[in-house]
């Protein structure tokens, strides 16, 4: 057994041989492989030239037949449309209609009335003038077609036969059926003939296409033409055109998937029932291998050309276009001959590749033994004979060919491994010399100033130097095996994260990293951290090198502390805020951190700077801020922005609980009394609030959102907190939309002015108008004022809305002074920001020069909220508007800021009495009693009275007992437009004077 195994797997000849065996045979293979895949191909081609033919042919045929029925229907199309024209040119007058309900049969015709069709005389003719010559005009295509009728966009029809009306529910609506949809306008706007996809019709019990032709009388659509060309019709075509093949299988499937024709289905197909116009839906049903088909033909429901293709490897498939109706005829050639020529094919090529691979192989042994394997054993002979010194090889030296070139080649080779060996002891002496090397820079590291540590590519200690066990104050034990992050600050592990991904990618990295030391304390150090070379088993290893810096880090605190603090409160500023918000955000997006952000401001500090001065502001934010220290955490930062502005980042607060908690915790501490120059002050914030990593992350948008939460706390009455949600967000959005329409409603003047009358209540006459503005968006509609003054007021539009308001209402109060010849008056609503504008006086100025009004007919309405605030710049700007010569009214009084005291120094003519304390009356003595005390009021201090929002005979009977000169509201009439406001002047000279007569007493 030995001897065989030296012979057969030791012997260089056997080898060879087996080699050039297994070479011939591969080759063979693969020549065999090349032609059966070439022959496979050409196979292949044929089967699918010829079932594409037949699918070609197949689908040619359809088309044509489709085609002589679409001429067959719009012929019939030409006949009905002369019918109907014929029908309207003739002096139907005098002709009496019959019913227009239920079915009118005859003998092969019938009309169709639906319960909910609306025909009048002229129609109903129409119907049955139609029926009258309906067989002759479905005669000619009866022969193709099970049915032709005309269905009226008045939902009636007339049908051929009778039975596909007389089968019809009496409540039947046409609309949605699919015969009659894809024949209108809206889905067939090109008029053109259209075959609907395959339906139920559970009046001839089968399923059907029908082809739809749209009927238009002087381009009016006035109904479809409808011919119906059942299923089965289809099936008869195609089993006609199909017979006689051999091999291959024909089926018809439409757009959607559903087979339309399948030669071995075809019963399970067209056996379905169902209701009236539901559409074929049976692609689940097909076969597998059907199924298979379509979805290849098909994508995405679209067929993408003349398709030919494989099924499962082995069955070549033609796809064909029956365009007009969205069908595809496919053929499949299910004989099998290409795959069964192959087989025999294939097994004689590989058995004759075989036999011609063994005899080549045997003659190539030959020439190689003759040539090479004989020469070569003899050199094996040779060097058997000389294991030791130089190798003398004799006359294989002087040999001319290759083995001569080898001969001389081992015999110089003998040689080189003396020099070899030569060479490996230097090296050996090289390595004792780096070892020396080693060993100093070992010594170098142990005593270095600089703590020392390589970590694995995991970042696992593996080494350390004394300087970095003292420096972190742990063990060498403990430290080797460990995460290299047991040394640093919980807080640091973001920064660690960075760093090993730029070690990763073969970058060193450098940075400032907060070491802990055993007992707790904390060291500042510059961290570097360095990429080592791979080792021999190609492990990645890291350098650590830390140096002490806290000394330098005090220093840097003192300087920060004057760069990132507030002189006044000392407190972190605005600048380091951000920087803070920054860092706070790089950890939250590492997934190691969540906070957090705190917005508020002091509700009541400007009544404090202004009453008390400048230096008690001062005192109060400094002791809001040793307050919000106390209560806050270490690792909280608190920060004054400018003013009375605070925010706080609130660290590890995940929770809208936690956080509004807090919040909470703040306001009560800052409700506290304050004694500022020896009064007691009391103050609150309003606290927005915003999470991250959930609401935002970045600075811009968390900012933003605390921001918008605070004025909505605010808005909500002020001494509360308040969460930034998306809708709050949305609400801001709308916002922004609404304030850019407004800006484009300005330059498109989309504004237009309603007046609202005011009556004398004693004389019952009209008295002037108040002007009220309204936007007539050209997509909302109208804009209720409600929901655009607001933005207009907060983005300064309403400047500009006002002066135009102040012109239009001028130039309208001209227009009606001067066609009735009157006095009327019409007033016009300031608002906050026009007030405050010095330029005001001015504008109303040009708006009544422009206008070329009398000043009195103008009336300025203000309300009590804007003049409460600087009373004597109110006062200014009030005498400067009077100086005008206009009327000056306060608006909504009694509802806001009231004070007697300031209310008869201001130039005032009227005040209006607020609706809030008209619309209950009498109901509510107490509104009774201060619309009552406003009106005394006022005629004290020999000023005018309007009473808004007058809806009831019983409002004008107690405002004329209580002496109130003028009524406004929707008992006289709602705001309108100026046309019709014109014909409300014309209409009424004293359409009140009714409600006036013979008051009773109302307490």
């Amino acid at each position: 057994m030995q001897w065989i195994k030296a012979k057969v797997f030791h012997s260089l000849s056997i080898k060879a041989t087996l080699a050039v065996l297994v070479s011939c045979l591969a080759l063979g293979m693969v020549g065999g492989f090349l032609l059966s895949k070439d022959q496979n191909s050409y196979l292949s081609q044929s089967a699918h030239d010829e079932a594409r033919q037949i699918a070609l042919l197949q689908a040619d045929m359809l088309n044509q037949h489709l085609a002589h029925l679409v001429s067959l229907g719009s012929y019939s199309h030409q006949q009905l449309s002369q019918l109907i024209a014929d029908f309207y040119a003739q002096d139907i007058s005098a002709t009496e209609p019959a019913s227009a309900t239920g079915i009118h049969a005859s003998i092969d015709s019938a009309i169709y009335y639906s319960d909910k069709s609306k025909l009048d005389a002229q129609l109903i003719a129409l119907a049955n003038f139609l029926n009258a010559h309906w067989p002759r005009l479905a005669t000619p295509i009866a022969a193709q077609f099970s049915g032709y009728y005309f269905i009226g966009k008045q939902q009636f029809a007339v049908t051929y036969p009778a039975k596909l009306a007389t089968d019809l529910p009496a409540k039947h609506s046409f609309d949605k059926d699919i015969f009659y949809k894809v024949g209108t306008p809206t889905y067939n706007p090109t008029r053109q003939p259209v075959w609907t996809p395959v339906y139920y019709d559970d009046i001839q019990n089968t399923w059907m296409t029908t082809l739809v032709i749209p009927v238009y009388l002087d381009g009016n659509f006035v109904g479809v033409a409808g011919a119906d060309f059942v299923l089965d019709n289809v099936t008869q075509l195609v089993s006609q055109n199909v017979r006689g093949l051999v091999g291959q299988e024909v089926f018809i499937f439409d757009n959607k998937g559903n087979l339309i024709f399948h030669p071995k289905f075809n019963k399970v197909i067209t056996s379905q029932h169902a209701r009236l116009s539901t559409q074929l839906n049976n692609f689940q049903n097909a076969p597998d291998f059907s199924q298979k088909i379509i979805r290849e033909a098909l994508v995405n429901g679209r067929f993408r050309g003349e398709k030919v293709f494989m099924v499962d490897h082995q069955f070549p498939v033609a796809v064909g276009n029956i365009a007009s109706l969205n069908w595809y005829i496919a053929v499949v050639d299910v004989s099998d001959s290409v795959n069964s020529y192959l087989a025999s094919y294939n097994k004689k090529l590989y058995l004759g590749f075989a036999a011609a691979a063994f005899v080549f192989a045997l003659l190539i042994y030959w020439l190689l033994n003759e040539t090479i394997l004989k020469r070569l054993k003899t050199v094996t002979q040779a060097l058997s004979k000389h294991q030791q010194g130089q190798i003398d090889l004799g006359h294989l030296l002087e040999e001319k060919d290759e083995i001569g070139v080898v001969a001389r080649s081992i015999n110089a080779l003998s040689g080189e491994v003396n020099s070899l060996i030569d060479g490996l002891n230097e090296k050996i002496k090289e390595k004792e010399l780096a070892e020396l090397a080693a060993v100093k820079l070992s010594n170098a590291v142990k005593h270095s100033e600089t703590a020392i540590a390589i970590t694995n590519d995991k970042f696992e200690i593996e080494f350390v130097n004394p300087k970095f066990v003292e420096m972190c104050g742990r063990e060498e034990d403990e430290l080797i095996g460990n995460h290299l992050k047991i040394v640093f600050d919980q807080h640091m592990a973001w920064m660690l994260d960075a760093a090993f991904e730029q070690l990763q990618l073969g970058h060193a990295w450098k940075g400032e990293l907060l070491m802990v030391h055993s007992n707790g304390s904390e060291v500042w150090v510059a961290q570097t951290f360095s990429p080592m070379t791979e080792d021999v088993n190609g492990g990645k290893h890291f350098v650590s090198a830390t140096q002490d810096i806290s000394m330098m880090k005090d220093n840097q605190r003192e300087m920060e502390k004057l760069a990132y603090h507030d002189p006044l409160t000392d407190l972190y500023n605005r600048t380091f805020f951000k920087a803070q918000l920054t860092k706070s955000l790089e950890m939250t997006k590492r997934g190691h951190f969540a906070f957090a952000l705190f917005y508020f401001d002091l509700d009541q500090f400007k009544r404090v700077n202004d009453t008390l001065g400048h230096e008690a502001g001062d005192e109060l934010l400094i002791e809001i801020a040793r307050r919000l220290v106390r209560r806050l955490r270490a690792e909280d930062t608190i920060a004054r922005l400018g003013g009375d502005e605070f925010a706080v980042i609130l660290s590890g607060v995940a929770t809208v609980e936690r956080a509004s908690a807090m919040a909470t915790d703040i306001q009560n501490v800052i409700r506290e009394p304050v004694q500022l120059s020896g009064a007691e002050v009391l103050v609150s914030a309003s606290i927005g609030i915003t999470m991250s990593p959930k609401d935002a992350m970045s600075i811009e948008t968390l900012l933003r959102n605390a921001d918008l939460a605070m004025y909505r706390a605010k808005a909500a009455g002020r001494s509360t907190h308040y969460f930034f949600t998306d809708d709050l967000d949305k609400a801001v959005q709308e916002s922004l939309l609404i304030e850019s329409e407004l800006r484009v409603a300005l330059r498109e003047y989309q504004f237009q002015l309603f007046y609202q009358p005011q009556i004398d209540l004693k004389t019952g006459k009209l008295f002037g108008f108040e002007a009220l503005i309204r936007w007539n968006h050209p997509e909302r509609g109208m804009v209720s004022p409600a929901i655009f003054i607001p933005v207009a007021e907060q983005s300064g539009l309403i400047v500009e809305l006002g002066e135009w308001v102040l012109a239009e209402a001028s130039m309208f109060i001209a227009r009606l002074n001067h066609r009735y010849n009157e006095n009327y008056t019409v007033a016009v609503n300031l608002s906050a920001r026009q007030f405050k504008d010095k330029s005001v006086a001015k504008v109303i100025k040009s708006s009544i020069i422009n206008a070329r009004i009398k000043p009195e007919w103008l009336d300025i309405e203000i309300t009590e909220s804007m003049l409460m605030g600087d009373i004597n710049e109110a006062l200014h700007q009030l005498d400067d508007i009077k100086a005008l010569g206009v009327q000056m009214s306060i608006d909504d009084f009694g509802t806001g800021y009231s004070s007697l005291s300031y209310l008869k120094k201001f130039p005032v003519d009227t005040l209006k009495v607020d609706r809030a304390f008209i619309k209950d009356i009498p109901d509510d003595t107490d509104d009774m009693a201060i619309s009552d005390a406003i009106i005394a009021l006022a005629h004290k201090l020999n000023m005018k009275v309007i009473a808004e929002g007058v809806e009831t005979a019983e409002h004008v009977e107690f405002l004329v007992q209580n002496h109130c000169q003028i009524g406004q509201g929707y008992l006289f009439s709602q705001p309108i437009d100026e046309e019709s406001l014109y014909k409300f002047i014309d209409n009424s000279t004293k359409p009140y004077m009714h409600l006036f007569e013979k008051p009773t007493a109302i307490k």
